[in-house]
C-alpha cells in the first residue's frame, strides 16, 4: 500500500472512497441478483435492528483505529519537535567552547539538520527509509563532539552536559527512524473491514429501491472517508499528510542566525 502515499492527498482519498463505493454498490447489485429476498415486516425490523447494531460496533471500531493512529502520529511529531528543541540546545552549548572541534560540531550539526529537511525527509515520505548521507553527517557530528577537550573546570562540566546532548540526538533520531515502519496491526485492519463488510450485507438484505441504494452509497461514503483518514495518518512521516519537519526548519534558521561567539585561545 506504500504507492498510495506517493501520490496527492486527494487522489489517495478519491481513489479510496470511490474504490469502496464501487464495492458497496456492485455488491449490491449481486447480491440482489443472487439472493433476490424478499423480507416480511417483522423480518425487515429485525434486520433494521441488527444494522443498528452490527453498524454502532463498526462505527466504534472505525473510531477506535483513528484515534490509535492519530495517537501515534502525534507522538512521531513530538519526537521531531524534541529533537529540534535538543539540536538547538546542543548547538548553543557548543557554542561556549573555546576548542575548535566544538566549532566543527556546531557547523557539523547545521549540516546534519540540513541533511534531515532536505534529503532524508523526501526519502521517508516516499519510500519509508533514512538517507544514506544523512546518516553519514550525524556520525561525522558525533565523533567530532567526542573530540572536544576541555580547557578549564567550567568547561569540563560543560562537556558532560555536551555528550548528554549528544546521546538524546541519537535517541530522538533512533526513535524517529523507528516510526517508519509504525503501522496499524493487519489484524485490526481486518476486523474493521469484515464489520464494515457485514454491516453492508445487511444492507443488501433491503429491497433494491432508489432509497435502498442512495442509503448504501451514503454508508459506504462514510466508510471510504474514515479509511482514508486511518490510511493517511497510518504511517507518520509517509505520504503527503506526514509529520511536518518545520521545528527542524526552524531550528536551522535560528542557529545559522545565532552565530557563535569567538573564544580567545589562551596564552
Amino acid at each position: 500500500m506504500l504507492f498510495l502515499y506517493n501520490i496527492p492527498a486527494w487522489a489517495m482519498g478519491a481513489i479510496i472512497v470511490f474504490a469502496t463505493l464501487f464495492v458497496a454498490l456492485g455488491g449490491y447489485a449481486l447480491f440482489r441478483r443472487v439472493f433476490p429476498v424478499t423480507l416480511d415486516a417483522e423480518q425487515r425490523n429485525m434486520t433494521i435492528a441488527m444494522m443498528t447494531a452490527v453498524t454502532t460496533i463498526n462505527s466504534l471500531l472505525v473510531a477506535f483505529s483513528a484515534i490509535s493512529v492519530w495517537g501515534a502520529y502525534q507522538a512521531a511529531a513530538d519526537i521531531v519537535a524534541a529533537e529540534a528543541a535538543c539540536a538547538t540546545e546542543l548547538a548553543r552549548d557548543l557554542s561556549a567552547f573555546s576548542h575548535p572541534s566544538a566549532t566543527t560540531a556546531r557547523s557539523e550539526l547545521i549540516t546534519y539538520l540540513e541533511h534531515v529537511v532536505r534529503d532524508e525527509w523526501p526519502s521517508m515520505q516516499q519510500q519509508a527509509r533514512p538517507d544514506a548521507d544523512t546518516e553519514a553527517a550525524f556520525n561525522s557530528m558525533f565523533a567530532t563532539a567526542n573530540r572536544i577537550t576541555p580547557r578549564d573546570d567550567r568547561e569540563r562540566v560543560l562537556l558532560i552536559e555536551v555528550l548528554a546532548r549528544v546521546n538524546e540526538m541519537v535517541k530522538y533520531r533512533e526513535k524517529r527512524l523507528q516510526n517508519l515502519e509504525a503501522a496499524m496491526p493487519s489484524t485490526l485492519w481486518g476486523v474493521m473491514l469484515i464489520a464494515s463488510g457485514l454491516s453492508l450485507l445487511l444492507l443488501y438484505a433491503l429491497p433494491a429501491t432508489r432509497f435502498h441504494m442512495a442509503l448504501v452509497a451514503v454508508w459506504a461514503t462514510t466508510l471510504g472517508l474514515a479509511f482514508f483518514f486511518v490510511l493517511a495518518v497510518d504511517r507518520p512521516f509517509a505520504g503527503e499528510v506526514s509529520v511536518s519537519a518545520a521545528p527542524l526548519e526552524r531550528a536551522i534558521q535560528t542557529l545559522s542566525n545565532d552565530k557563535p561567539q569567538a573564544h580567545p585561545l589562551p596564552d
